[in-house]
């Protein structure tokens, strides 16, 4: 599923998906039209609110043609286009995807540095925590840069998931992986994240014969400590948990909103 506002958003977002579609996969394009109240104030960039509703026609016509131009490009691709109404855009995302049995929901991202991610219409962590889908987070950086590095930190209870993401996107890319793992107040790395980290680090080295190395990171922000090793290693992907590992400093910004516009890095949680 693409969440469309019509912008650079939704060309980001379409590209990805084409690049990570097998035969047969079903695209949804779903746009959320905003209602207008009586004297209700207008939002400027970055700031929730109500929006001037857009013609229904205009946002129709616009979502039919990327319809044409995904199957032109990719037959064996299906195209399916939703237009709902209501003020609560994410809420809107969330019930469709789980009515659809969506797989993935790419997010196109043009925002940098949300100061106020409380006011955010749609919260990547979030939209995963609350749907139980994966959510692709990409900025128009990473449009035409295939996945070659991947970051997974290991720091949460379960590590299945992750592994199904990793063995899909082994199957689409040589990728090298980095394992992340953290220590505690003591300095030293806590058992039960080190004996997961052993588990996956076993199994992708025997199962998808994929480069993979591992470090233990410092830092009170997993979130931020996740981000900065990431920057250093250059990586393409970052595969985390929701809200676990994306939250960055007390405004609990997600981590895709300290990533540039022109950034190649991708966020995918996966809950």
């Amino acid at each position: 599923m693409i969440p469309v506002d019509l912008t650079i958003n939704t060309e980001v977002a379409v590209k990805k998906a084409l690049e990570l579609s097998d035969e047969g996969t079903i695209i949804h394009l779903l746009h959320v039209q905003t209602y207008v109240l009586p004297g209700a104030r207008m939002s400027g960039r970055g700031r929730m609110g109500y929006r001037k509703i857009r013609d229904n026609k205009k946002a129709a016509s616009r979502l039919y043609e990327w319809k044409g131009a995904i199957e032109e490009c990719a037959g064996d691709i299906k195209v399916c286009i939703w237009i709902l109404k209501g003020n609560r855009i994410q809420k809107c995302i969330e019930k469709k995807a789980k009515e659809l049995s969506i797989d993935l929901i790419i997010i196109g991202k043009n925002s940098y540095h949300s100061w106020f991610p409380f006011l955010n219409t749609v919260v990547p962590g979030k939209l995963a925590c609350q749907t139980g889908i994966a959510v692709l987070t990409i900025k128009p950086g990473a449009i035409y840069n295939k996945i070659k590095t991947m970051l997974v930190p290991v720091s949460n209870g379960s590590i299945k998931h992750k592994m199904e993401i990793i063995s899909t996107l082994c199957r689409k890319f040589r990728i090298r992986i980095h394992l992340v793992t953290f220590m505690d107040d003591q300095h030293k790395p806590i058992n039960f994240y080190a004996s997961s980290l052993l588990d996956i680090y076993q199994w992708i080295r025997t199962f998808t014969h994929t480069p993979v190395e591992y470090v233990v990171l410092h830092g009170d922000n997993k979130a931020k400590a996740i981000l900065d090793y990431a920057e250093k290693i250059n990586a393409d992907i970052l595969l985390v948990h929701p809200e676990t590992e994306t939250r960055i400093g007390w405004m609990n910004r997600h981590i895709s909103d300290l990533i540039p516009p022109a950034s190649k890095m991708q966020v995918l949680a996966v809950q």
